[in-house]
């Protein structure tokens, strides 16, 4: 559905919302910093020139910072967040992401997330593969959960009492190494160039996960997009092919 001229112009959404997020990188604008979520200034900044590249396709939008409350997953159309790890940018640390998909019947067909830090472009297109920078990328061929990193993180709206922590480390225990580093989009990209094998997480939003989880599915891994109580929050499991039953029993089976 998604033409050349589509693509080109998510490709110089992308680069010109980074050119906005670097514009305020010694001042993000903090708006409001409650529990475990922040909103400032760069993210609407961000999502305004999203916005206004992506609505010349004339497909609907769905993104993190507007009114998506009181509207339901569209059809077929794109899903933004413009800002993926806030609070990362807001400290400085270097795992931020831009977060746009382009999804199918509740499928995201198109996946495409810059790094903004290390100005790295991946992009997917389920029917001709993922690259990073132009150049195609593969999922890991690790196997074994005892060889594998699992890269997780704890949602804001997430309950993070001792009863859960605990089911969530007893769930972890078994791989080589956990890896949380605060964006969901950019610890799918490294799970489909083979970084890390295996990303998990619950009650994530939509717009953190769709273009990730295309990237993780054109670099031949597998996926699960479960749906919560939240019409936008899901669980989420994406892997290589040769772990991802294994990673599906041991982390969703008491979901």
């Amino acid at each position: 559905m998604l033409t050349q001229q589509h693509i080109d112009i998510v490709l110089h959404a992308l680069d010109k919302a980074r050119d906005v997020a670097l514009t305020y990188f010694d001042n993000p604008g903090i708006l409001t910093n409650e529990l475990k979520d922040i909103k400032t200034l760069v993210d609407l900044k961000m999502n305004e020139c999203i916005l206004n590249e992506l609505s010349s396709t004339g497909f609907p939008i769905i993104s993190e910072e507007s009114d998506w409350k009181h509207k339901a997953v569209p059809q077929s159309g794109w899903i933004v967040d413009p800002l993926d790890g806030t609070l990362n940018f807001t400290r400085k640390f270097p795992c931020v992401g831009i977060s746009i998909a382009f999804m199918v019947d509740g499928i995201p067909t198109h996946g495409f997330v810059k790094d903004i830090f290390n100005n790295i472009t991946y992009a997917a297109n389920l029917n001709e593969g993922a690259t990073k920078n132009g150049i195609a990328m593969n999922v890991s061929g690790e196997s074994q959960l005892n060889n594998a990193i699992l890269s997780t993180g704890f949602p804001s709206g997430a309950n993070y009492d001792t009863s859960a922590l605990m089911h969530f480390v007893s769930n972890v225990q078994e791989f080589k190494k956990i890896r949380a580093l605060g964006s969901a989009s950019l610890m799918l990209c490294l799970v489909a160039e083979g970084v890390f094998d295996v990303y998990h997480e619950k009650g994530i939003y939509l717009w953190d996960v769709a273009a990730g989880i295309a990237l993780v599915k054109a670099s031949g891994g597998k996926y699960l997009l479960t749906k919560m109580d939240d019409p936008y929050k899901y669980e989420v499991l994406a892997s290589n092919s040769g772990i991802f039953e294994k990673a599906l029993q041991k982390l969703t089976a008491n979901r």
